[in-house]
C-alpha cells in the first residue's frame, strides 16, 4: 500500500482535519483517507453497486425486465470461455 507525506499543512486546515477526525472517533491519518476517498468518488466497489442498483430500478420503472441473466452471471460465462 502506498505512503503520502502532507508538508506545509495549512493550520487551520489541520486544526478542521483533527475536529472532523474527533467528531468521526477516527485518526487524523484515517480521517484524511476517508476524506480523499470521499472527494475522489468514494468506494469504487459501492460506486459500481449503486449504479447497478439504479439500472435496475430504471428498468423497473420502465416496465423493462430486470437484468436476466444477472452481470455477475454473464461475467461468470465470460470467463469460462
Amino acid at each position: 500500500m502506498a505512503t503520502l507525506q502532507i508538508r506545509d499543512l495549512p493550520d487551520p486546515l489541520h486544526q478542521q482535519l483533527q475536529l472532523r477526525a474527533r467528531q468521526h472517533h477516527r485518526s487524523l491519518s484515517q480521517q484524511a483517507l476517508s476524506d480523499l476517498q470521499q472527494a475522489s468518488g468514494g468506494d469504487p466497489r459501492e460506486r459500481r453497486r449503486q449504479a447497478l442498483a439504479d439500472l435496475q430500478s430504471l428498468a423497473q420503472e420502465r416496465g423493462s425486465r430486470p437484468f436476466a441473466p444477472s452481470p455477475e452471471e454473464l461475467i461468470r460465462q465470460d470467463r469460462s470461455r
